[in-house]
């Protein structure tokens, strides 16, 4: 096909479960300012395979192989709820998330597949229960498959409510994004592909502006070896918000992907970014490197180590005339058990705020680490599963903080 393919779901209930989870992690609150500058949100552009694509639980529901439903309470202690330096408010809350998921063509194969989920939450908080909340979210995607095309098309709506590393504050917030996106293998080495997203940013308080981003990308691969692909993609970005000016960069990025068998995947898109803004000395164009890196190696049959590098920039929520540029490096181990599996990582940010326009206050960087330990299993004849993630995070900037994250969940499928 067009590049190479992903390795088989073991069982498609269990991976769309695991993936739906990893994917609401990777939109926490706490980095709710930067998800709008995610292109790709449901890694339907992704050449290296998740990780949890590879857990094997045995787990089968769902109606006719078509609907799945699953429904997760989850109880949580934050040491440091607001994310202040001194005087720190700690909180218990507790969350209700029932699940739906659809897909049209759960054996693969279809020229045409349709899949969906919709996943409402519910907050509790002890001792904030003015903030108590009731968040949405959910994605659909239409993907046609010929001999020597495919084209996807998707849609995605996040509502999100927490603390944001950035804004420093509560924030209750919304993200959209869709777009579309096309491969052409135009010869037995060689394919090219496309594709156009549009993602905004919303926020409920006045305080705090969102944002819109619009990303345009053109580029083709050749397979140089069997192991091996390599080429280039050309890259636009218009960035807009209240806060800044139309903020627009060219990119050009070389593009690699290796894969060793289903031990070793790498994937690479690195190249320099071109944006024009206006300063605080007047017109001036900028260059910064750009890019993402992920890797995957499974170690063994029951160890995986997995790594990303990513850049993304988007106007400042609550700054006028600065744009956020944010390089986040999250790599992680995995250890699979026979019913379940144990994950401990490090996640790192660093946001440069880089002047776009008069500014009146200087703004410094900022500084996110964490780290991390999961453990996941499944009990009572394979129908539910027990979760406890423990998150330690220090952050320098602004305001200097530190926190404890302790969560335990219980899924239930049906």
């Amino acid at each position: 096909m067009l590049q190479f393919p992903s390795p088989p779901l073991r069982n498609p209930w269990i991976a769309a479960t695991a993936t739906m989870a990893l994917l609401c992690a990777a939109s926490s609150a706490q980095n709710f300012t930067m998800q709008v500058a995610n292109p790709d949100p449901l890694g339907l552009g992704a050449f290296v395979p998740d990780m949890m694509q590879d857990v094997d639980l045995d787990l089968t529901g769902g109606i006719k192989g078509d609907f799945s439903c699953s429904l997760r309470t989850e109880g949580e202690y934050n040491s440091n709820f607001f994310l202040t330096d001194g005087d720190e408010e700690d909180e218990f809350s507790f969350q209700v998330t029932p699940t739906i998921r659809y897909t049209s063509d759960p054996e693969g194969g279809a020229a045409v597949t349709f899949s969906g989920y919709y996943n409402p939450t519910y907050r509790a908080y002890i001792d904030n229960s003015d903030l108590n909340d009731f968040d949405q979210n959910g994605y659909a995607t239409l993907t046609i498959e010929g001999s020597k095309t495919l084209v996807s098309m998707y849609g995605k709506y996040a509502e999100v409510s927490g603390s944001d590393r950035l804004t420093g504050d509560f924030v209750d917030g919304t993200v959209f994004t869709g777009g579309i996106r096309a491969a052409r293998q135009i010869a037995p080495r060689t394919s090219l592909f496309a594709s156009w997203t549009g993602s905004i940013s919303e926020y409920e308080d006045s305080t705090n502006v969102g944002a819109e981003i619009y990303t345009t990308s053109f580029g083709g691969l050749w397979q140089a070896t069997e192991r091996m692909q390599i080429g280039s993609s050309l890259r636009y970005v218009v960035r807009e918000s209240d806060n800044i000016d139309t903020v627009d960069s060219w990119a050009l990025l070389l593009e690699a992907r290796y894969k060793l068998g289903e031990r070793i995947w790498l994937s690479a898109s690195l190249g320099p970014e071109f944006g024009n803004d206006s300063g605080v000395d007047g017109d001036e164009t900028s260059v910064r490197l750009t890019g993402d890196i992920t890797a995957r190696y499974a170690i063994n049959e029951r160890l995986t180590w997995t790594t990303s590098l990513r850049s993304a920039s988007v106007p400042a929520p609550n700054e006028t005339n600065y744009l956020v540029n944010d390089i986040s490096l999250n790599t992680a181990l995995q250890r699979r058990f026979v019913r379940g599996w144990l994950s401990t990582g490090l996640e790192y940010n660093f946001s440069d705020y880089e002047d776009v326009g008069t500014v009146t206050t200087s703004r410094g960087d900022e500084n996110n680490l964490s780290w991390f330990t999961s453990y996941r299993r499944m009990v009572f004849s394979e129908r539910v599963g027990l979760d406890a993630t423990l998150r330690y995070t220090v952050n320098n900037g602004l305001v200097d903080w530190d926190q404890w994250l302790v969560s335990m969940g219980v899924n239930v499928a049906f």
